[in-house]
């Protein structure tokens, strides 16, 4: 294998970056109802990001440190040692070219406004980043351990208990139709939709790409379908209703922030039931 080149970070170089550029840019093809815009988006993410694909491969280890928090020191440091010894074993002439396709597809397709998406943990994947590029010198070393140290401190520091908003008029109004039906998630009378976002969500454990790209179409759908019941007599006509779709329209904004798990997959599900009630 190619030993991985030392580089100065550049985020178009970026795996990790470009991969949740893409996803932010095809958020907004979603919501702003942009087809054309979201499939050129999602054939790139399909053709590169695939787990057997080079960059894929790279993307999941990006991911293993970026996911992985609150671990003891002994445990952080056998997973990060884990992880560069994978790295190494990638080939960087792969990953090179890779990269320069999907820079090529997406100044030619999508467009450069693509590296101008806010990415949250920005910060955390350009210091990955450069620990995955050091060298070997002696400067490279040193450099190495100082970047190692921030991933470590990272690895094990606890997480901040962000809370989402409180909304407790849904439990009571809005799922009004949906708590006496949907105490087992996983009930023989799921909608079409709810069973097609729980296969793909049990498929997911390998590559996470196939349930956020359906995740980012399936909660533009949620979001449009509310915004829309949101204007009509029914709603409109009762406050609380008002107030609880509005929550709800909120929240789906918030999901784009949030990690793929069972917690999101279950408020979701939640809101397909929603949708489907208040659409008949």
């Amino acid at each position: 294998m190619a030993k991985m080149k030392k580089t100065k970070h550049n985020k178009k170089r970026n795996t990790a970056f470009l991969y949740e550029a893409l996803i932010r840019e095809m958020t907004k093809a979603v919501v702003s109802k942009d087809k054309d815009q979201k499939n050129k988006i999602v054939d790139i993410l399909k053709e590169s990001f695939s787990s057997n694909k080079p960059l894929g491969k790279e993307l999941g280890l990006y991911q293993a440190l970026l996911s992985s928090s609150e671990l003891d020191p002994v445990t952080a440091e056998k997973l990060l040692y884990q992880i560069r010894e994978a790295y190494s074993q990638l080939d960087s002439e792969e990953i090179y070219n890779a990269q320069s396709h999907v820079i090529k597809r997406i100044n030619k397709e999508v467009g450069s406004d693509v590296y101008n998406n806010f990415v949250p943990n920005y910060k955390s994947i350009a210091t990955v980043s450069q620990l995955f590029g050091v060298d070997s010198t002696a400067v490279g070393i040193k450099r190495g351990v100082l970047l190692e140290q921030n991933v470590l401190q990272t690895l094990t520091s606890k997480k901040i208990d962000e809370k989402p908003k409180e909304l407790k008029p849904i439990d009571n109004i809005v799922f009004k139709t949906f708590s006496g039906k949907f105490n087992d998630v996983y009930a023989d009378n799921l909608l079409s939709e709810q069973k097609d976002l729980l296969n793909r969500y049990i498929l997911s454990f390998n590559s996470d790409t196939d349930i956020k790209i359906y995740l980012n179409e399936e909660l533009g759908r949620l979001h449009t379908a509310l915004k829309t019941a949101l204007k009509t007599d029914e709603i409109q006509s009762d406050k609380n209703m008002v107030e609880s779709t509005a929550s709800v329209i909120e929240m789906i904004k918030e999901f784009k922030n949030q990690p793929v798990d069972k917690n999101l997959v279950e408020k979701v599900l939640k809101i397909q039931n929603l949708v489907h009630e208040i659409s008949i």
